[in-house]
C-alpha cells in the first residue's frame, strides 16, 4: 500500500494544479522509493541464496523486473505519438545528432535518462549545462517516459550493491562519502536546485544505502519485538500510511520536514515488510506500484487528447479519470506482461538454488534468522572478526 501511494503520489504531482501537494508529493515520494529499494535490495542479495556468487542472475533479474514494463509502455506512447499528429519526432529535427543519439539510446536502455538531466543545448551542439533547465531545447521532451529517468538512478544503485552490501564497511564508508558530497553540494550552492537536490546518484545513494542498513540492523529488532507484541507490523505501516496522507499538513520547514520523513520510513519500513508478509493484499496492492509509476505519463497524455480542455474546466474529474486509468492499465500489465515474465523470474531465481523457491516474503521467524546474521556480521566487522558463514532462503515477491 506504501508503495502504491508513493506512486500516486508522482501521479497526482504530474497532474499540476492543486493536487502537487497531495499525499507526500512527487520529489519526496521519489526520495523514498529509493529507501525502500536500499532495503529490498539487500533483502534479495544478503537475506537470501538465489544471487550467492552470481551477479550477472541478480542483473537479469532485474532487467526483467524493469524492461517489459517499460518497453511496451514505451512502445505505446511512441503509437500514441504516432496517432497524434508526429509533434513528438519534430521535437528532434532541432536537435544535434549527438542528442539524438544520447536520446534515442537512454529511451531504450533507460540508463543514461538520470545524467540526461544534466546535460542541454548550448549554440547548437550536445553540452553538460548542469541542467536541464539550462538548454535552447529541453532534452527531456525527447524521453517516451519521462518519469523513467528514477529508474537509471534504480540501475546505478543495481550495479554496486553486490559489491557494496555485503560488506558492512564499504556500505557504511559511502554511505558517509554520499552525505558528506551533498554537504558540500548545499554549502555551495550548487546542491539546493533541481537537478541535484534528488537526480544525482552520488547523493541519492545515501537513501538507498539508509534503506540497506534498515534491512540488514533494524528489521531483526523489530522482529524479535513483533513475536512479543504481535501487532507492531500493522501499528507501524499504519503510522507510515498517517504520515503519508498528512506529510504537507506537518509545520515544519520542508528540508526538515522531508528529513523527518526520510528517518521515519528508514525506521519503521520493516515493519512495513513484516505487514507485508502477513497480508497478501496489501502484496497485490504494492504490486501495482511500479506499472503506475511508468504508465501514467502515458494515461494523463490519453485523457488530456480524449477530454480537450478537461484538466483546466474540469479538474477534480481528469484527476479521477487519471487515477483510475492508471491502475486498471497496471492491473492490465501486471496481468498480460509482468505475471507470465515473473515466472521467468523465479525460474531464474531457482537455477542453482534452493527446488522451488518461492518469490514470496519470507515467514518472520525465518526473517529473523536470515537478517540475524546480518546483524551479527556487522557487529563482528566493527570488533575486527570475520562473520559466521549465512544460509538463508526465500524471496520478496516482484520487488520494485
Amino acid at each position: 500500500m506504501l508503495r502504491t501511494l508513493l506512486a500516486l503520489s508522482v501521479v497526482l504531482d504530474h497532474l499540476g494544479g492543486g493536487t502537487t501537494d497531495w499525499l507526500v508529493g512527487g520529489r519526496m515520494a521519489v526520495q523514498l522509493f529509493y529507501v525502500i529499494s536500499g532495503f529490498l535490495i539487500s533483502y534479495v542479495l544478503t537475506a537470501t541464496d538465489h544471487y550467492q556468487g552470481a551477479v550477472g542472475r541478480f542483473y537479469a533479474n532485474r532487467a526483467l523486473r524493469l524492461y517489459p514494463i517499460y518497453l511496451a509502455v514505451a512502445a505505446l506512447t511512441l503509437l500514441a505519438h504516432a496517432l497524434g499528429g508526429g509533434a513528438f519526432w519534430r521535437f528532434y529535427e532541432h536537435l544535434p545528432f549527438a542528442a539524438e543519439l544520447f536520446l534515442g539510446l537512454s529511451n531504450l536502455l533507460i540508463l543514461g535518462q538520470d545524467w540526461l538531466m544534466f546535460f542541454g543545448i548550448e549554440h547548437g551542439a550536445l553540452a553538460f549545462t548542469g541542467s536541464f533547465a539550462h538548454s535552447d531545447v529541453p532534452l527531456y521532451q525527447g524521453l517516451l517516459v519521462p518519469q523513467a529517468w528514477t529508474l537509471g538512478v534504480e540501475m546505478s544503485f543495481y550495479l554496486i550493491a553486490p559489491f557494496v552490501l555485503h560488506s558492512p564497511r564499504r556500505l557504511l564508508v559511502l554511505l558517509a562519502a554520499s552525505l558528506a558530497l551533498r554537504a558540500v553540494l548545499i554549502a555551495t550552492g550548487i546542491g539546493l536546485s533541481d537537478p541535484w537536490t534528488y537526480r544525482f546518484f552520488p547523493t541519492e545513494l545515501a537513501l538507498f544505502l539508509a534503506g540497506s542498513l534498515s534491512h540488514q540492523v533494524l528489521l531483526p529488532r523489530w522482529q524479535a519485538w513483533a513475536r512479543r507484541f504481535p501487532r507492531l507490523p500493522e501499528l507501524g505501516t499504519g503510522l507510515l500510511l498517517l504520515y503519508a496522507l498528512a506529510h504537507f499538513s506537518i509545520g515544519l520547514p520542508h528540508t526538515l520536514r522531508d528529513g523527518l520523513a526520510v528517518l521515519l520510513f528508514a525506521a519503521l519500513l520493516p515493519l512495513a515488510f513484516l505487514f507485508q508478509s502477513r497480508h497478501r493484499l496489501d502484496q497485490a496492492i504494492g504490486e501495482l506500484s511500479y506499472p503506475i509509476y511508468i504508465c501514467h505519463a502515458l494515461v494523463i497524455l490519453f485523457f488530456t487528447w480524449l477530454l480537450d480542455g478537461a484538466q483546466r474546466q474540469q479538474p477534480a474529474l481528469f484527476t479521477v479519470l487519471v487515477v483510475a486509468g492508471c491502475i486498471g492499465l497496471s492491473a492490465l500489465l501486471n496481468s498480460l506482461i509482468a505475471d507470465p515474465v515473473e515466472r521467468l523470474r523465479r525460474r531464474l531465481r531457482a537455477r542453482d538454488g534452493a527446488p522451488g523457491a518461492r518469490d514470496t516474503p519470507l515467514p518472520e521467524p525465518a526473517v529473523a534468522r536470515a537478517t540475524a546474521t546480518r546483524t551479527t556480521g556487522m557487529a563482528d566487522a566493527a570488533r575486527g572478526r570475520a562473520a559466521p558463514p549465512r544460509r538463508a532462503v526465500g524471496t520478496i515477491r516482484r520487488a520494485p
